[in-house]
């Protein structure tokens, strides 16, 4: 009875092991809910963090499909999904939708965020922050 309860409890132990994965379902579980406006306003204080968020989205680049520009309420004011090897390619029929997107914000160098056509002539920032996405869907 003891050698049952002894093999139940290392199967037990080695199926949740290898149910993670690669630690992608434990991030978006693990995902701090923030609003758009604010993430906009003050991404420096989620820097590391992984968030989940609702936003439209104003851009999606073509070049690749690989980086979402997306705004929330305040006019004029964007935030850049930069999209990674494991995330899904953001499709150009996106812009305009809203979008919810879990991913982890980035602390990056200003230049970093004006590659799309859409940014040529537009002051760029030293410092700028983006959203390394994980996972996105359309709503």
């Amino acid at each position: 009875m003891k050698k049952l309860f002894l093999l139940a409890a290392v199967i037990a132990g080695f199926t949740a092991i290898t149910s993670c994965g690669d630690g992608t379902s434990a991030k978006k579980g693990d995902a701090i809910e923030v609003s758009i406006d604010s993430l906009i306003n003050d991404a420096s204080a989620l820097v590391g963090k992984t968030v989940r968020f609702e936003a439209t989205v104003d851009h999606a680049c073509m070049h690749g499909g690989k980086r979402l520009t997306v705004f929330g309420s305040e006019k004029g004011k964007t935030l850049k999904i930069d999209g990674t090897e494991d995330s899904p390619n953001f499709e150009s029929s996106l812009m305009g939708k809203q979008v919810e997107v879990i991913g982890t914000v980035r602390k990056v160098a200003g230049e970093h965020v004006a590659d799309c056509e859409e940014d040529e002539g537009n002051e760029v920032p030293e410092v700028a922050y983006v959203i390394e996405c994980i996972d996105y869907k359309a709503l």
